[in-house]
C-alpha cells in the first residue's frame, strides 16, 4: 500500500510544470477538466428545463437559442473559474491577467472591458428581439396599423436600441471620439477596398425602409420574378415566389434598376387579355363574347368607381389591328387583388375559348401561301 503511495505520489503530486510562476501538477489538472466537464453536462442538462420554460412564455425560437447560448455560457464560464481555482490560478490573478489594455488611440481598453463592451451589445440584440415580440404580438395588433407602419415601426425600435447598446458599450470602453475617429477611419480604408458591395446595401436599405419606395407586403417583379416583399433589412430584402421560395435580393438591386411594383398604390391592378381572330369574323360577335367572358368572372370589377384616385372601368374591349393572319382584340379588366392576376387572366382564358366556341368564332393561327412554278 505504502508503494502504491508513493507511486501515485510521485506520478500526479510531485510532478509539476511552472505555469507564470505557479506549479501545476497532474491532479490539479484532472481536477480543472472534471470540474469543468461536470459544468458543461449541467449546462447541457438544464437546457431542457429552460427550453420548456421559455416555450411556456411562447417566446420566438431565435430567442430561446439566445438565451440558452447565454445561460449555457454563465454555467460553463463559472465552471472555468472554479477550475482555474483548482489549478492555484486565482481570480485575482485571473482579473489581473484580463486587466492587461490595449491601445487604440489615445485610449486603453482592457480585455475585461471589451468582454463588457460586448455582453452590452449582445444584450441589446437579446433586448431588441423580445421588446418587437412583445410589440408584434400584444401591443400593435390592438392599434390597427397596417403591415408596413408595423414593420416600419419594429425597425426603428430595433435601430434605437442597438445604437443605445453601442453608445453604452463605448462607455464601458471608456472609447474617446478622437480613438473612434481612428477606428472609423480604417473603417472606410476597408470600405473603400473591398467592402463597396455592402456599403452600397446597407445604404440602400436605409431608403428602402425611410424613402419607402417598396413596402412589406407589396408584390414586385425584380429580374423577371414575380412575387411578394415578406422583409426588408439593412442589408437585403426577402421576396417570397408564388412557388413559396423565399429569394434574398440585395438592396442596391432596388435602387439601381428598374422594378415594377404592381402594389405601390394599391391592390386594384388591370389585366390584359390578347386573342387573334380569323378574317372575315363578325367583329360585334367578338365583341359581345369577349365582354360576356369578363363579366361572368366573380372577381372582375364590374362598375365604374370615380371615388378612387385612378380611373377604374368596367371591361372593355380594343380593337387593336388588322394583323397578318388576324384580327387583333384586347380585353382589359380591372380585379381587386393583384396576386391573383395571374389565375384569373387563366380564367378568362378558358372564358374566352369557350365562348368562341359557342358563337363559333375561330382563333387565328399563322397562314402562309406557297406558290410550286414548274421549270
Amino acid at each position: 500500500m505504502n508503494t502504491f503511495f508513493e507511486w501515485f505520489n510521485r506520478i500526479f503530486v510531485d510532478q509539476t510544470v511552472s505555469f507564470g510562476g505557479i506549479s501545476i501538477n497532474l491532479i490539479r489538472i484532472i481536477g480543472f477538466l472534471a470540474v469543468f466537464g461536470a459544468s458543461l453536462i449541467i449546462a447541457r442538462s438544464l437546457r431542457r428545463f429552460w427550453r420548456k420554460l421559455f416555450t411556456r412564455l411562447t417566446l420566438e425560437e431565435q430567442t430561446q437559442e439566445r438565451l440558452l447560448w447565454l445561460i449555457s455560457f454563465c454555467f460553463v464560464f463559472a465552471g472555468l473559474i472554479v477550475g482555474l481555482a483548482i489549478l492555484g490560478i486565482s481570480l485575482p490573478l485571473l482579473v489581473g491577467v484580463l486587466s492587461n489594455s490595449i491601445q487604440i488611440g489615445d485610449t486603453k481598453i482592457s480585455f475585461i472591458n471589451l468582454f463588457a463592451f460586448l455582453a452590452v451589445v449582445v444584450g441589446a440584440f437579446i433586448l431588441s428581439k423580445y421588446l418587437r415580440h412583445v410589440l408584434s404580438s400584444r401591443v400593435l395588433p390592438r392599434l390597427h396599423l397596417d403591415t408596413n407602419a408595423q414593420f416600419l415601426l419594429l425597425r426603428s425600435v430595433h435601430i434605437g436600441i442597438i445604437v443605445l447598446g453601442v453608445l453604452l458599450g463605448f462607455n464601458f470602453i471608456s472609447l474617446q471620439l478622437t480613438s473612434l475617429a481612428v477606428m472609423l477611419g480604417g473603417l472606410g480604408l476597408g470600405l473603400g477596398f473591398g467592402l463597396q458591395n455592402i456599403a452600397s446595401n446597407l445604404i440602400s436599405g436605409i431608403i428602402l425602409i425611410f424613402e419607402r419606395p417598396i413596402r412589406v407586403g407589396d408584390l414586385v417583379t425584380v429580374s423577371d420574378m414575380y412575387g411578394r416583399v415578406v422583409a426588408i433589412n439593412l442589408r437585403s430584402t426577402v421576396v417570397v415566389t408564388l412557388e413559396n421560395i423565399a429569394v434574398i435580393v440585395p438592396n442596391s438591386q432596388f435602387i439601381s434598376e428598374s422594378i415594377t411594383n404592381w402594389t405601390h398604390t394599391g391592390n386594384v391592378i388591370r389585366i390584359t387579355v390578347r386573342v387573334g381572330v380569323a378574317y372575315g369574323s363578325d367583329t360585334a360577335r367578338v365583341k359581345q363574347a369577349l365582354l360576356e367572358a369578363a363579366n361572368e368572372h366573380p372577381e372582375v370589377i364590374k362598375t365604374k368607381q370615380p371615388q378612387t384616385s385612378r380611373l377604374i372601368e368596367p371591361p372593355f374591349v380594343r380593337f387593336m389591328n388588322f394583323g397578318d393572319s388576324s384580327l387583333d382584340f384586347e380585353l382589359l379588366v380591372w380585379i381587386t387583388d393583384a396576386l391573383r392576376r395571374y389565375d384569373i387572366q387563366s380564367d378568362l382564358h378558358f372564358a374566352v375559348d369557350a365562348k368562341f366556341r359557342e358563337n363559333n368564332i375561330t382563333i387565328a393561327f399563322p397562314q402562309r401561301d406557297v406558290h410550286l412554278y414548274q421549270k
